[in-house]
């Protein structure tokens, strides 16, 4: 049986009922639900949900420093996230800046899942697809959608790699703790965030201060794919975005050519052409 994702099933559940359709506003989806929206001067988190105890009545706290209205937007589809998901009535729900939108294997599993409830409220997959059209991958593309639809960059990021058919990948390289990666499914390749810090990439300039391409560019594969099955002189496509309010480097991969010494067609081919008799210990090359 197929595993439902609980952060997009409820925020499409929840899109219905309220009969909400294109992208969601989080206040007015906040106040549908009677839930009081409040930006306060407050330090060491960027949201949080406080509920009344004994009753179905909730607050949400945004830090109003927040400087991105996408970024607090987001924040509060996350608090909502919570507020809604089953299991969530119990847990911490005080949120860090490197909880709200940290889309990393490591993050807490109610805050994923409050992510990902949080992307599918605000950016219904009908409505990126329209946006990205047949558009080439870029940031600018991947900022167009988190304008549209009053989302956060890294969110729109995640989001564009959610749905891409092409095989791109992007990684947040930031503060210990706040570095994470997301591939499309055709992306088949490990990622090492440690390009950000190697001679040669983007997101190396970007932390140096150094000025970078405002469109993917070439540089060299090896950098940034972790697989011995990369070709010598592969080269991948790169665009680095410094953000320099989170001290981080936003990085959009994109493999916009054959990269691969061996790929799943060469090894289908292979074995058509396989003689059953020929397995034998004097083969020169057996099919991975």
């Amino acid at each position: 049986m197929t595993k439902v994702d609980p952060g997009p099933a409820y925020a499409k559940a929840l899109l219905a009922e309220l009969k909400v359709s294109g992208p969601a506003n989080a206040r007015s989806v906040a106040k549908e639900l009677q839930l009081d929206v409040n930006e306060l001067d407050v330090k060491g988190f960027d949201g949080a949900l406080v509920r009344a105890k004994g009753t179905p009545f909730a607050a949400i706290i945004v830090r109003d420093s927040i400087r991105e209205s996408g970024r607090k937007n987001f924040t509060v589809a996350h608090e909502i996230g919570h507020f809604v998901l089953p299991g969530h009535e119990n847990a911490d729900l005080v949120c860090t800046s490197s909880e709200v939108g940290n889309w990393s294997d490591s993050a807490k599993e109610f805050e994923r899942e409050a992510n990902e409830f949080a992307a599918e409220l605000l950016m219904p997959e009908v409505v990126v697809r329209q946006i990205m059209g047949r558009s080439e991958p870029s940031l600018e593309l991947i900022g167009k959608i988190a304008s549209s639809c009053e989302a956060s960059m890294s969110a729109a990021a995640w989001r564009f790699c959610h749905l891409t058919g092409h095989r791109c990948a992007i990684g947040w390289s930031g503060a210990e703790g706040s570095s994470w990666s997301r591939r499309s499914e055709e992306f088949r390749f490990g990622i090492s965030l440690a390009g950000a810090t190697r001679q040669g990439t983007f997101a190396n300039d970007c932390f140096a201060g150094r000025d970078t391409p405002d469109r993917p560019e070439p540089v060299s594969a090896d950098l940034w794919l972790d697989s011995h099955n990369v070709a010598a002189g592969a080269r991948i496509w790169e665009q680095s975005k410094a953000l320099p309010s989170y001290s981080s480097v936003l990085t959009l991969l994109w493999i916009k050519e054959r990269v691969e010494i061996y790929s799943d067609s060469d090894e289908e081919a292979g074995l058509d052409e396989l003689d059953p008799e020929q397995f034998t210990m004097n083969r020169r090359r057996w099919p991975r």
